[in-house]
């Protein structure tokens, strides 16, 4: 073995003659097996590089498909804007105060303020619709794991602003509240 060359394959072919001759070389017909080896490792290097640029082209295509299939919602609310989280978190504990009154009125009206709350937050935060009911519809719960529950307090609270004579229980309006608070807190805005 005269010359080494393990990157070129040449190496690779050297050894598979050897295999067959041994180290010797063979007879006459060791050049014919060199070409069909040569050959041969050609046909595997195109294969290669051939799955080689299929897969880079899938890879690429389903970055492509994932990006079309995005969301295209613009965050038009900024959460770390200290002004406005200071103004969603004094709003937040005045809506605590007036629930920890305990009276019905007090309670009615603190889960009506948090659904405003909340909607005024999915308003900055760009989500389409005319009503909290509309942009809710438009979340996922992949977007926001706490949706349910939104829907849930949200329901609660159409109960109390169109059913005449709805009287709401205290379990009820913190069971409310507190999924307010988790939305809330789910988009750090409290």
């Amino acid at each position: 073995m005269e010359t080494f060359d393990p990157v070129g394959g040449g190496f690779v072919v050297e050894r598979i003659r050897d295999l067959f001759y041994g180290s010797g070389g063979g007879g006459g017909s060791s050049g014919e097996v060199l070409a069909i080896v040569d050959a041969l490792l050609g046909f595997f290097r195109g294969m290669f590089i051939f799955f080689l640029l299929l897969f880079i082209f899938g890879i690429i295509f389903v970055i492509y498909q994932l990006i079309k299939i995005r969301p295209g919602y613009e965050i038009v609310y900024d959460p770390n804007k200290i002004q406005q989280k200071k103004i969603a978190k004094s709003r937040w504990e005045e809506i605590l105060e007036r629930f920890n009154v305990g009276t019905e009125s007090d309670m009615r009206l603190a889960v009506i303020e948090a659904d405003s709350l909340v909607d005024d937050v999915f308003k900055k935060l760009g989500y389409p619709g005319e009503t909290l009911g509309e942009r809710i519809a438009s979340v996922s719960p992949e977007e926001l794991r706490s949706i349910n529950d939104l829907r849930e307090a949200h329901g609660i609270r159409n109960r109390l602003v169109h059913t005449p004579g709805y009287k709401i229980n205290k379990d009820d309006a913190e069971r409310s509240i507190r999924r307010y608070q988790q939305v809330l807190s789910e988009l750090e805005v409290i």
